[in-house]
């Protein structure tokens, strides 16, 4: 239910289409060699590597074409990442893009649910996800099973697009398609109008048991899911290093 003051501010979220055609995926794939696009991936994977997790297993949720994960494993050899998205096209897209970078032993992809994630509790040491939240009707089962398969020091890093207010949403529409190009207008109005705001964020997280885990706009069209972490010294990965 949507707390009071955002129900008189705020349209209420629509449900995200159950399908994607092959002109979205194509447009989605055009749109990440613009400049702005990539600039805010960068800006993302910066900010991902410097929350406390120098090395170990990262877990990319709604991975698309998996760049966010493969930009981390670029910066450290020390990064083992899993990519996972719902889409099929998608993940033989990031499986190719992996291969081409020379990141195939590091980086794997595969479709899946992030409800109901088949990874054992505690196992990742980074978790990522950037503008996929909002194609899930609820968010507090993502979340949740984000927590789950978490390690308890584990660093998260969520961002996602907020939903405008309704005196907003039209202007919002239009000034974020000029800046993801014109074939991704249709997909910005459906992720604006599919999108949470802060204070629907802030009572999933709540809800979900992520402790030390703040909420807060982190520019005019997104909201960021951040909590630091500290790198494992019994993680797999950091064992590796000392019989090298």
């Amino acid at each position: 239910m949507q707390p009071l003051i955002t129900h008189l501010t705020h349209q209420r979220r629509i449900a995200y289409p159950s399908t994607e055609t092959a002109d979205d995926i194509n447009a989605f794939i055009e749109s990440r060699a613009l400049e702005h696009t990539g600039r805010l991936e960068d800006e993302f994977v910066q900010r991902a590597v410097s929350l406390g997790v120098e090395s170990g297993m990262v877990l990319d949720v709604g991975t698309r074409v998996g760049l966010i994960a493969l930009k981390i494993l670029w910066q450290s050899e020390n990064y083992y990442a899993i990519g996972m998205d719902t889409s099929g096209l998608m993940i033989e897209r990031a499986r190719e893009t992996a291969a081409a970078w020379g990141l195939g032993e590091r980086a794997f992809f595969q479709v899946g649910d992030a409800r109901r994630m088949r990874f054992k509790s505690g196992y990742f040491d980074l978790v990522v996800s950037d503008s996929s939240l909002h194609r899930f009707d609820d968010s507090l089962p993502v979340l949740s099973e984000i927590r789950r398969v978490m390690k308890p020091r584990g660093a998260l890093l969520i961002r996602d697009f907020r939903r405008p207010g309704r005196l907003r949403m039209k202007k919002q529409i239009e000034d974020t398609t000029r800046v993801f190009g014109a074939r991704m207008r249709s997909q910005v109005e459906v992720a604006l109008r599919t999108a949470y705001t802060r204070d629907e964020l802030s009572s999933a997280v709540r809800a979900a048991g992520l402790e030390r885990t703040s909420v807060a706009e982190s520019d005019e069209r997104h909201i960021m899911i951040e909590r630091r972490g500290e790198t494992d010294p019994n993680s797999w990965i950091t064992a590796r290093e000392q019989y090298r």
